[in-house]
């Protein structure tokens, strides 16, 4: 039986339909981007994550499935979204015929990537919450008409330029972020942004890595 792909799940007509409703439904909330873009993103990034540290292709491409599905929950919600994704995923990867063992690694990611208190259940997950949790970027902004962006909307235009880097040597995963502080302080970045890094910083120790965070070369973490 061949391997089920990255490629195989973008091109599946459910997928596509589920992430465009989903985005349709933050997009009427006025939220920030949540569709294909930030699933590519979130998918790319956990790959990466996994690839610097030389896991096996096969689990690196697994992460990039469940990078690229782990939000296809808020085409129905958003409250309980991994809850959903993790049952829509199921099923998605069931019609693909996907082994079952890689099915439940999948969807375990998905169903997990939001838990706050625990240490991620796996390598997979660990890098889906990377991908997820560093997509910090203007380019997820909906409107340019600054009066109607609410606090998580000024704090992704301020930021001009972010980049995930892993260093297997030092065995540290840094954020760099280039904020402009006329539109945001980091007073009102961390206000929003606090419990996101502190998962980044959980997710690093799973790997047994350190989390560190520059904003403007400078480190606050």
């Amino acid at each position: 039986m061949d391997k089920i792909t990255l490629e195989t799940v973008k091109n599946n007509p459910y997928v596509k339909a589920y992430l465009d409703m989903a985005d349709k439904n933050f997009a009427s909330m006025g939220y920030k981007e949540h569709g294909m873009r930030h699933a590519e993103f979130t998918s790319s990034i956990a790959g990466k994550v996994l690839g610097c540290m030389g896991f096996p292709e096969r689990n690196i491409e697994l992460a990039r499935i469940a990078g690229y599905l782990h939000d296809i929950g808020n085409c129905i919600e958003q409250g309980q979204h991994s809850f959903s994704g993790a049952i829509i995923t199921k099923r998605i990867l069931e019609r693909l015929n996907m082994d079952y063992r890689e099915i439940m690694a999948v969807v375990s990611a998905v169903g997990t990537h939001e838990e706050k208190e625990e240490l991620p259940n796996s390598e997979i997950t660990a890098a889906v919450i990377f991908g997820d949790k560093s997509d910090v970027n203007q380019t997820r902004i909906r409107t340019q008409r600054f009066a109607e962006l609410d606090k998580h909307a000024k704090v992704n235009l301020a930021c001009e330029n972010s980049i995930l880097s892993v260093d297997t040597v030092a065995k540290a995963i840094s954020l760099k972020l280039d904020v402009d502080t006329d539109i945001v302080d980091m007073g009102e970045y961390f206000e929003i942004f606090l419990e996101r890094m502190l998962q980044l910083k959980k997710a690093a120790r799973y790997f047994d890595y350190s989390f560190v965070l520059y904003i403007n070369e400078e480190k606050f973490m």
